[in-house]
Formats: C-alpha cells, structure tokens, sequence
C-alpha cells in the first residue's frame, strides 16, 4: 500500500481523511508479511515433509535390498560348503576305482599259489602286478623318493641308525630300509634310511 505523503502549510486546510497515520499502515504491512511468511513456511514444511517420506521409503529399499544380498550369500556360502563335502566324500571313488582291477590281480595271484607249486610264475604274476600299482602312483603324481648313494637330506629322509662303508663317503644313505613317496612337491612319507658316519 503506497502512502501519500502531505504537506501542511498553515494556511491550507487538510481533510482529516487524508491522513493516514504511520502506526495504521505499519499494521498492515506487519500483517501482510506474516502471512506471506506463515505461508512460505507451511510449504517448506510440507516439501521437508514429503522428502522425509521418500528417504524412509529409499531407506527401507535399501535395507531389504541389503537382507536380500545377506540372505544370497548364505545361501551360496552353504551350497559351496555342500560341494566341498560331496567332493571330498566322493574324490577318492574315482582313484579307488582305478585301484580295483590292482586289487583283482593280488587275489588272483593268491589264488593261484594255493593251485599251483609254479613259483616263479606266481613270482611273475606278483611282478605284473606290482608294476601296474607303480604306473597308477605315478600317474597320481606319487614318486619314489631316491636315496641310496644320495646325500643325507632330513627333508626327505629319516636315519635309523649309522652303517660304516667304504663304498660312500660321510653323510650320505647307504643302505633304504624302507621307500619314501613324494605327492607332486610335498613328502608324503620320508624314506627310512641307514647313514655313513662322517
């Protein structure tokens, strides 16, 4: 509202309706501002209000889409589990199996000694044998551990007892009790062995 300002001579009369007072215009203008004020406030309420509402909404998206991935996980982590189990149950059916017809020769060889007094051909049906068992361990990644006439190496051999010999010189395996086996790079049994002494 646009006040009009007035003059006042001393030989001019003013109409008293002319005259506003500052106090009534003031009023006004007071209560025109609050309620734009109380009106901005209301809609910026309402916006912070509506925000609110789709955060919460977001935030429990969020939140199942979380459960959901836990739950996913678990569940995968239990079928890998599961797995690991049946593959360790079942990895060695397969070497076993290979292992059988090995097994069937023993029994026939066996069979055979009660049948027959040809020694030297239970002796050969042995020796087939144990050369089939041979080439199984090997092609399982198993080999013999060489030591005689080797340094002594306590990674690979284990001493029972010291032999004296002109044959080899100090610190080295004279004489294998019993065979050692290597699975790929790692010992699986060291060899038993009789050492020089030094």
């Amino acid at each position: 509202m646009m006040r009009k300002k007035i003059h006042v001579n001393e030989t001019e009369s003013v109409d008293p309706a002319e005259i506003v007072p500052e106090d009534l215009d003031s009023e006004a203008s007071t209560e025109a501002g609050d309620e734009a004020l109380s009106s901005g406030a209301e809609d910026y309420i309402t916006a912070l209000q509506a925000e609110i509402v789709e955060l919460r909404t977001r935030a429990e998206e969020s939140e199942k889409r979380v459960l959901y991935v836990q739950a996913e996980f678990q569940n995968f982590r239990r079928r890998k589990e599961d797995e690991v189990k049946d593959l360790q149950k079942f990895a060695a059916g397969e070497v076993l199996t290979k292992l059988l017809p090995i097994i069937d020769n023993f029994e026939r060889a066996i069979a055979a000694s009660e049948t027959t007094d040809n020694v030297d051909a239970i002796k050969s049906g042995l020796a087939g044998t144990l050369k089939l068992l041979q080439t199984f361990l090997q092609k399982s990644g198993i080999t013999p551990i060489e030591s005689l006439g080797k340094e002594f190496d306590p990674s690979y051999h284990e001493a029972i007892g010291h032999i004296e010999s002109d044959e080899y010189p100090p610190h080295t395996v004279a004489e294998e009790v019993q065979k050692g086996y290597i699975l790929h790079d790692r010992v699986l049994r060291p060899a038993l062995v009789r050492v020089t002494e030094g």
